[in-house]
């Protein structure tokens, strides 16, 4: 593994505002592939039920990946400790969970409700980068944490008042809050991971976990895997271009850098362009408490994302990111 100098700030800024891009259009995307009665486990005629369409993201992204993750084992072969292993594991299980849970959501309730409670994540973050990876919260990174929270909960509470709220929806949310804490796990597993694992056999190894996480709960309940119509699978193939690849790895390969309470008070930021590509493609129009809570969010997200410099993940050597993810 080479040594070279971290990343610079603009560097790794266009790399979260790529992030970001990418991961808001996964709501809208997934709510094409199930087409016009999203269901958890059935779906219409050519349409993809949410369970398949977490299933599909997770192995068709490892498979994307393989090549440049092979590369760069070739390049640079790591030895998996038996740590490594536990990590890789855990971080695969808890995103498999994450988009089960969170794919199950967009069925049931609506794409702000399910976004902005999904990416509630730094509540957990902030506690377990702290408990397990010793990365205190500075009071610049709490303040910009507390300020994007209080923005997103403004955005889902004008959502939660604009919609009839019946059981449906009210268990959809509760599967997007759940899945806000499985990503935690995700994010704090691969802070670690990514002290000495390239960004590709890290990104390819878990999704493929996430997948064989995902495969035996969707065959134990026969959600279909396949017979779906050409629109289904160029959404499902959308997601997989931009949410996972240019979404999760992006955010993947700056875990060596950038800590995981900053990235995931990023990500709160998606409910704002999910709204938006809401409104335009699907017609749900936003509530009036959005033009207040969306300012709140971006300014959260600059301050505690321009709290410091990049920095390495403790105890780590900095391994180069280039192209090829290595």
């Amino acid at each position: 593994m080479s040594v070279v100098r971290q990343p610079s700030r603009f560097a790794v800024g266009g790399a979260l505002l790529l992030g970001v891009l990418a991961v808001s259009s996964s709501a809208i995307l997934s709510r094409y592939a199930m087409g016009d009665d999203p269901q958890v486990a059935r779906a219409a005629a050519g349409a993809a039920p949410a369970l398949a369409v977490a299933f599909w993201r997770c192995a068709l992204g490892s498979v994307a990946l393989a090549p440049l993750a092979w590369r760069a084992h070739r390049r640079s072969p790591v030895a998996l400790t038996a740590t490594r292993r536990r990590q890789l594991l855990g971080s695969g299980a808890s995103l498999g969970l994450h988009f089960g849970l969170f794919q199950a959501s967009l069925a049931l309730t609506t794409v702000a409700s399910a976004t902005t409670l999904a990416t509630m994540s730094p509540l957990f973050v902030v506690l377990g980068a702290w408990w397990f990876l010793r990365e205190p919260t500075d009071r610049r990174t709490g303040i910009g944490v507390a300020v994007t929270i209080v923005g997103a909960l403004v955005i889902g509470a004008g959502d939660l008042t604009a919609v009839d709220l019946g059981p449906r929806a009210l268990l959809g949310d509760g599967l997007a809050f759940a899945s806000a804490i499985a990503v935690s796990g995700y994010l704090l597993a691969g802070r670690a991971a990514r002290r000495d694992v390239p960004a590709t056999v890290y990104s390819c190894l878990v999704y493929a976990v996430a997948a064989l996480v995902l495969l035996p709960a969707c065959l134990a309940v026969g959600v279909p895997l396949a017979g779906f119509d050409a629109g289904t699978w160029a959404a499902i193939a959308g997601i997989v271009i931009g949410p996972q690849l240019l979404g999760h790895s992006v955010f993947n390969a700056l875990l060596a850098h950038v800590p995981a309470t900053v990235i995931s008070t990023v990500v709160l930021s998606e409910p704002i362009g999910a709204g938006i590509l809401a409104w335009l493609l699907l017609g749900e129009l936003p509530a009036a408490a959005f033009a207040l809570g969306a300012p709140l969010v971006l300014v959260g997200v600059a301050v505690a994302a321009g709290t410091r410099g990049p920095v390495a993940a403790p105890d780590a050597p900095v391994a180069t990111v280039g192209p090829d993810g290595t």
